[in-house]
């Protein structure tokens, strides 16, 4: 492993490359501010740069992100922070919806206009085509050369999270890394209306038809549960339907619980990957569906509403069950508990199906890629930053930002502590400067926040700023007993159920027959779904799907996706 660039290596290199960096300024959608006496000092090995260094990049944004007033994404206590502690000028060429971003990229590669220094691309298709596009950097030199300890332990947990990245051995982006098990579904029920019931959590698909039989026909205080289990079908929005498998009102676990989930590519039965849609178990688990939503145990919209309706239906008590992940605490929290102060609700694992164990959709941990435009001239600023990133997203003990980043920000003083409720704020408005990245999150180690949760359940007290930045979020009057505490024993139940999450072992760009035939067959797929369980299609349309879906292109993609999968796969 290298180590950094000492004093010595440093003034080498600057009259090495003073004459040649001359007029070589930044021009990958860089500002010409980016000149010759930045370029040649390379403050790196300082850990902060004499001359300013300009990285430019572009934002993606939705409602999730808060800003205190007179602040945005291109200026804000981030981009200050930066400025003045790494001296990058951190500046956006564009800012704009997140769903409007792949098609801004995809028109400015159109238009061979010059693309920003650093991008945050989550779209497996659009890095394929920007890689394919010898536009972007290799930066697997750049990596070795740059990157901290710290940071390249991150990435050496598995060479897997550089999939997307890879093309013919070369390293096209630094890959965002997600929590571990980040949306990986639990299921989250009313226990005041079971207690109402007088009935147990389900253990099994038996045991949960009865609860939501009982919810869709007894009165609970506000009427009967209609429906009782808020999911949705939808899906989020691609050209491919991913209806079944989602963050909130997840419905991955049905399917999970015969063995398969529906969209992903897995070896369900073998050796070979396979499309886990065609799979038999497939007609059990649609048969299934079609008898819940006949007997009013989901909603009549479920292929229509979003996971944003779905959620409603169960913060405002309407539906007594929903499946989604760890954080669901937090809706809990704000929400339904808000909404019905008398509410109570806790995570239970996910019931165990027909096959006679639990399945549920598994969270992949890389999340998207930093890729950078191979005409940026200062790539070690990236790694800078990056390595800077890694320092604050896990501090040590009496840094500056170990209580947070900034008092009034996102946390305040309570009584002598530190809150982070968002309650206790003056103006009732906590931000999250992570969202502010240039990789939209916290860069730490995937393991982390799992871990220190299951500290916490256990009974033990925060060790580090990390950990008590955590233990932070949960109100005092949650703590009394700790295994009572959401989040915590949403941690612990996820992390003992691990085997039930069933991975998607593709992960790479739409292969060529996907391309030209992966929208017919997609829409298809949902078409039969929906169909079946609307019950408005026999079972038996789901043979005819399976035999056209082959036909029309199908097993040409599987053969394509087995051809990924071991060309990635090559040790």
């Amino acid at each position: 492993m290298r180590k950094k660039l000492s004093k010595a290596t440093a003034i080498l290199l600057i009259t090495t490359v003073a004459f040649s960096t001359l007029a070589a300024c930044s021009n990958g959608g860089s500002n010409s501010e980016n000149s010759s006496s930045e370029a040649g000092d390379n403050g790196f090995a300082k850990g902060k740069f004499d001359s300013p260094v300009t990285l430019t990049t572009i934002g993606c944004i939705n409602s999730s992100y808060k800003f205190k007033e007179g602040e945005s994404l291109e200026n804000n206590l981030h981009t200050q922070y930066m400025k003045e502690n790494l001296n990058i000028d951190i500046k956006y060429k564009y800012v704009t919806a997140a769903d409007q971003c792949s098609n801004k990229i995809r028109l400015d590669m159109a238009a061979n206009d010059p693309l920003p220094d650093v991008m945050s691309i989550a779209d497996p298709q659009l890095m394929a085509d920007l890689i394919d596009s010898g536009k972007m950097m290799d930066i697997s030199e750049a990596f070795e050369k740059y990157a901290s300890p710290e940071l390249k332990k991150m990435y050496d947990i598995d060479e897997s999270y550089w999939a997307q990245v890879v093309k013919d051995g070369k390293k096209y982006g630094i890959p965002v890394l997600a929590r571990a098990q980040q949306n990986d579904p639990l299921l989250w029920i009313r226990t005041d209306y079971l207690k109402k019931l007088n009935l147990q959590a389900p253990k099994t698909f038996d045991d949960l038809a009865k609860v939501m039989d009982a919810m869709v026909n007894t009165d609970l205080g506000k009427g009967k549960n209609n429906p009782p289990l808020a999911i949705s079908l939808k899906g989020n929005g691609g050209s491919l339907w991913d209806g079944p498998v989602s963050w909130r009102g997840d419905a991955s676990w049905i399917f999970g619980g015969f063995g398969v989930i529906p969209t992903y590519w897995n070896k369900w039965h073998g050796d070979q990957i396979e499309y886990g849609s065609i799979q038999p178990e497939m007609k059990d688990a649609l048969a299934l569906m079609a008898d819940w939503f006949k007997k009013g145990y989901i909603s009549p919209d479920v292929g229509l509403i979003d996971v944003g309706k779905s959620d409603e239906t169960f913060r405002t008590g309407q539906a007594g069950i929903t499946a989604g992940p760890v954080f669901t605490s937090t809706v809990v929290r704000n929400y339904v508990q808000k909404n019905d102060p008398n509410a109570t609700v806790s995570p239970f694992e996910i019931p165990a199906g027909p096959s006679g164990k639990a399945g549920r959709h598994f969270t992949a941990v890389p999340n998207g890629a930093l890729m950078v435009s191979k005409d940026y001239k200062h790539v070690e600023a990236l790694f800078l930053y990056l390595n800077k990133l890694v320092e604050i997203g896990n501090p040590a003990a009496g840094s500056e930002l170990e209580k947070g980043w900034k008092e009034g920000y996102d946390y305040v003083m309570k009584d002598g502590k530190v809150s982070k409720l968002e309650a206790d704020f003056p103006d009732k408005i906590a931000v999250n400067p992570s969202k502010y990245f240039l990789t939209g999150q916290p860069l730490i180690d995937p393991q982390l926040e799992l871990d220190a949760q299951m500290k916490f359940y256990n009974g033990e007290k925060p060790s580090t700023p990390y950990e008590q930045s955590l233990y932070d979020l949960i109100p005092d009057n949650e703590k009394q007993d700790p295994k009572t505490v959401n989040d915590w024993l949403g941690a612990k139940l996820v992390t003992d159920q691990k085997e039930a999450s069933l991975a998607n072992l593709f992960l790479g760009p739409q292969t060529e027959t996907m391309k030209s035939k992966g929208e017919a067959l997609s829409k298809m797929e949902s078409e039969t779904f929906l169909k079946i369980i609307y019950g408005k299609a026999p079972i038996d349309e789901f043979d005819t799907f399976v035999k056209n879906w082959k036909s029309m292109g199908g097993d040409k993609i599987t053969e394509e996706v087995n051809a990924w999968y071991e060309a990635v796969n090559v040790k």
